[in-house]
């Protein structure tokens, strides 16, 4: 009888997470996860790293996402899901021109990018790690495409005779590498305007971008100035 009863008090309590906590620790995995990615790549990352990051058993981890892939398509949908609401509140206060519209888009795609730049980077810059399996995340992905959504705006706005050029694909494939590239050099002036290592570094070639005479405000008004009167031509 004394053993049965030792038996039961050494037995291990289980007791599951509370919804709340889990969703709070999934944001901390999800986060850790966009560093670690920025960090090592998709070749040089992986959840043993993030699991020993996060002070988590790797079995652990395994019980929020089964893989690299999944993770990477979990966080990027984070991002989405939040740019995309930014963007639909955009839309629905939006009252006047459908160019103008168009322009507080790119400008909400530049402040995007300021904000967090490393989620922007998973957004748009970083390759997808590859996988046999296709997982939970992936089978519930919803797509969201860009490019798609702009040329929708822009081909409105060339209906209704706001925007002269008449091949809404072209325009915006050309609108998106213009304002892409604005947040890249943005990053780079914004880099060697934060850190002073880089304003030593003559072996950096970013180093360029911190020895212009106008700030990234300043440039990025040009960006803008420049692409709404390209929009009208």
């Amino acid at each position: 009888m004394d053993l049965k009863m030792n038996n039961n008090s050494t037995k291990k309590q289980t007791r599951s997470r509370s919804p709340e906590k889990k969703a709070a620790q999934f944001e901390k995995i999800l986060e850790a996860g966009k560093k670690l990615f920025l960090e090592k790549g998709r070749e040089g990352f992986s959840l043993r790293g993030l699991a020993k990051n996060l002070a988590m058993n790797q079995n652990n981890l395994y019980n929020y996402v089964e893989s690299k892939r999944e993770l990477w398509i979990a966080i990027r949908n984070k991002f989405f899901k939040q740019y995309r609401e930014e963007n639909i509140k955009i839309i629905k206060d939006h009252k006047g021109p459908t160019k103008n519209l168009l322009m507080n888009i790119f400008k909400n795609f530049l402040e995007f990018a300021e904000k967090d730049f490393g989620a922007f980077s998973m957004m748009h810059l970083r390759e997808y790690p590859p996988s046999n399996k296709i997982g939970p995340f992936e089978k519930e992905y919803r797509e969201f495409n860009y490019l798609r959504g702009t040329a929708k705006v822009i081909q409105n706005a060339i209906e209704a005779g706001e925007i002269k050029d008449s091949n809404a694909g072209m325009l915006t494939f050309f609108t998106y590498s213009l304002i892409l590239g604005t947040a890249l050099v943005e990053r780079h002036m914004r880099i060697v305007e934060q850190d002073p290592k880089y304003k030593e570094d003559y072996a950096s070639e970013i180093l360029q971008f911190g020895q212009a005479d106008f700030s990234r405000e300043e440039f990025r008004n040009f960006v803008l100035e420049k692409l709404e009167h390209l929009l009208k031509d």
